[in-house]
């Protein structure tokens, strides 16, 4: 099985998507073989590999309610040893339906099990980018991964949301997954300059540790411009410090895979 990565922020506007597109990426440029799964009714991560939600007939909604088989839903992207599992707006729908039933947290977990998802083994990491919310389908990628990584800008209201996060963290941990675990904190839109960035960063080290902050994404205007393109900053700007920065959060995710 893969390495089962998730990258999760109950609010909107930390970088989460840019995040989980370009790491995925940048770890396809490393030459392993990445599956991302958008689980985000928005589907900014299907967008932002150039597949607007409109032109897809199956995707993650399919998988989930089975109407699709696992081999049915996997798209091979343009980009050399990425593959998607797109999103559409049919997820909301599946939200409200499903929410109320009983087990229905581990229903993405079971359609990606081994035993089920035959075809995951040839992938060396599962990415899963949930849309900010704390709602099923966010639970639901909790449940199905092993490693959570948090984007986070560096500001002051980012910590109350940091602090809710780590709360369901514990929550899905305690109730359906006990392999789960905050693997990391990424700092974006960071700006060493600011007084405010560096303090919070301190912050982070004294109650996680120095291992759990990663390193951090530069406010960079590229990283915004090319999901317009439909493009990762790596294809639309490979020269550029958002680029150079995922490059290197990618290589640091990677590393920690082999302690």
């Amino acid at each position: 099985m893969p390495r089962m990565i998730v990258f999760a922020n109950r609010k909107g506007g930390c970088g989460k998507t840019t995040t989980a597109v370009n790491v995925a990426h940048a770890l396809a440029l490393r030459n392993r073989k990445v599956l991302l799964l958008d689980a985000d009714p928005q589907a900014h991560a299907s967008i932002s590999l150039g597949y607007p939600s409109d032109s897809l007939t199956s995707g993650i909604y399919d998988l989930l309610t089975g109407a699709s088989s696992p081999a049915d839903v996997i798209i091979p992207t343009r980009l050399k040893k990425l593959s998607l599992i797109p999103a559409s707006r049919h997820l909301t729908a599946f939200e409200m339906d499903y929410s109320s039933r009983s087990g229905c947290e581990s229903l993405l977990a079971e359609k990606l099990s081994d035993t089920v998802f035959n075809d995951l083994s040839v992938f060396d990491y599962l990415i899963i980018d949930p849309p900010p919310t704390v709602g099923l389908l966010t639970v639901s990628a909790l449940v199905a991964a092993k490693e959570v990584f948090i984007p986070m800008p560096m500001h002051f209201l980012a910590m109350e949301g940091l602090a809710e996060m780590m709360r369901l963290i514990y929550t899905v941990n305690a109730a359906w997954n006990p392999a789960l675990r905050m693997a990391g904190i990424i700092p974006t839109f960071y700006n060493k300059q600011t007084k405010l960035a560096r303090e919070l960063g301190e912050e982070i080290r004294t109650n996680f540790g120095e291992d759990r902050l990663l390193p951090a994404i530069r406010m960079n205007v590229s990283l915004a411009e090319a999901p317009g393109y439909g493009q990762t900053v790596l294809e639309y700007a490979p020269a550029s410090a958002g680029a150079k920065d995922y490059k290197k959060l990618a290589l640091h995710i990677e590393r920690m895979g082999r302690v």
